[in-house]
């Protein structure tokens, strides 16, 4: 049977919520035979959450499975406006988040529930 690590933390739309999903995300990957995958983990979890924490404003759930070599994160809100990637220019400080989660993740998309959305990526 295939090894399953996994962490599910609620978050208050606080900018120190990102602090606690970087280090959980990070520890859960050092835990597994995916450490390889730490960085590029925590930055998109990372960046997901700000989007919540900046767009939602809700009480967020992060969700991080490690499951047959592969890890999978979702962060659920509860506001159903959906992520776009930004068109950020050279000197704006925001809105490149999604286009990070884009070229980093090994896929990503969003999933509405009845009340708000899970984005989720994945890592093989």
């Amino acid at each position: 049977m295939p090894r399953t690590d996994e962490i599910m933390l609620r978050l208050w739309p606080v900018p120190e919520s990102c602090a606690q999903v970087r280090h959980a995300v990070r520890k859960l990957c050092a835990d597994t035979p995916l450490a390889d995958l730490g960085d590029d983990a925590e930055l998109i979890a990372s960046e997901i959450v700000t989007n919540a924490i900046t767009h939602a404003a809700t009480l967020i759930t992060m969700v991080a499975v490690v499951r047959s070599g592969e890890l999978v994160v979702t962060v659920s809100d509860d506001v159903a406006a959906l992520p776009v990637a930004g068109s950020a220019r050279d000197h704006d400080e925001n809105g490149r988040g999604m286009v990070v989660v884009d070229s980093l993740a090994g896929a990503w998309g969003v999933t509405p529930r009845p009340i708000g959305k899970t984005v989720w990526f994945r890592l093989p």
